[in-house]
């Protein structure tokens, strides 16, 4: 049995009124015709800046669409500070950084999680510096066998105002949801990432409020 962080709520506490913003989050997503036709969907996760709760948000969000019947991956593209496998109770060994930089077969990079339908690959490490890793052709065909095999693929990614790491994925996947902190996010870096994920050609699919009251 996985060592679940207090934040993944979605998992410990479905009857909470936070684990319902997950759900209210989850409709807006499905709304958005993302999950119909064909094929898995790829969305990454980013923020202006760190500690924003991205990581929190993501791995809450991909809880409830398993709940919901969805086959979920969750990859955790934040090669720098990595937090998908604390959230989920898994030791970072084996993960992205290994697979992209062929020190382990893509194929045997991720593990499953404690609930059915998900899929969990974890940063992993390499000496490789982390946008060189990302923009390689590994990564891409990593995402596009996720989505084969999944409705849904989350990637968590560091803050895009900080590092260039977001603007290297955003273009891999189906769109961006920017994730700012209540009472803590700046208006001016909310604006930077919008822009930054605009020049990257990638859909963005709208911002989501960590926090509010």
């Amino acid at each position: 049995m996985l060592r679940l962080s207090n934040s993944l709520i979605a998992e410990r506490n479905p009857q909470s009124h936070v684990s319902e913003s997950f759900r209210s989050l989850r409709t807006y997503i499905r709304q958005l015709g993302l999950l119909q036709g064909g094929g898995g969907r790829a969305l990454l996760f980013t923020s202006g800046e760190a500690g924003e709760g991205k990581t929190t948000v993501l791995a809450n969000l991909a809880v409830s669409f398993v709940q919901d019947g969805k086959k979920v991956a969750v990859v955790d593209g934040n090669l720098r500070s990595p937090g998908i496998h604390t959230v989920f109770g898994l030791d970072n060994g084996i993960g992205l950084a290994d697979g992209l930089s062929g020190q382990k077969e893509l194929g045997k990079i991720g593990v499953y999680g404690n609930l059915a339908n998900l899929t969990i690959v974890t940063a992993g490490s390499s000496s490789v510096s982390p946008p060189d890793l990302l923009g390689n052709t590994a990564m891409a065909e990593l995402l596009e066998e996720l989505k084969r095999t999944h409705d849904l693929v989350l990637l968590d990614s560091p803050p895009a105002v900080e590092y260039s790491d977001a603007r290297v994925l955003a273009p891999l996947t189906d769109g961006v949801v920017i994730v700012a902190r209540y009472g803590k996010s700046k208006r001016d870096s909310i604006r930077r990432v919008k822009t930054l994920m605009e020049q990257a050609g990638t859909a963005i699919l709208g911002i989501a409020i960590n926090q509010a009251k």
